[in-house]
């Protein structure tokens, strides 16, 4: 009976550290991270903001506006599905290794070293 049981405690924790352990915004060193959540140049807002914390990106979306009509008032679906293509480019881009995924973006611990490094 206790060979069963160490069996399932060994499958219950060889399952918990599947998938969770395999973030690689998780695994990026601190530089590679704060550079992909800065905005990819002096004339865009940041991408990693519009995921994490939509009022930044709406105050800097709309700091690069000149005329009242092409300013917003919160983040659009379409603006959230463009920002996490372009995450995933950039991930790449500065070396984040692996396939970055939307499960991956969304991942409280990303969200999480997000506000972390923003505090700095």
């Amino acid at each position: 009976m206790s060979r069963s049981w160490l069996c399932a405690v060994a499958a219950v924790l060889a399952l918990s550290s599947c998938g969770k352990g395999d973030n690689p915004l998780v695994a990026a060193s601190d530089g590679q991270f704060k550079q992909w959540i800065e905005p990819k140049n002096a004339f865009s807002a940041s991408c990693a903001a519009a995921l994490y914390e939509p009022a930044l990106f709406v105050t800097q979306y709309n700091g690069l506006k000149f005329s009242a009509s092409g300013k917003i008032s919160s983040v659009s679906e379409q603006q959230k599905t463009g920002c996490v293509s372009e995450l995933q480019q950039r991930a790449s881009q500065i070396g984040i290794g692996g396939s970055l995924t939307r499960e991956h973006l969304f991942d409280d611990r990303v969200r999480q070293r997000y506000a972390a490094a923003r505090k700095g």
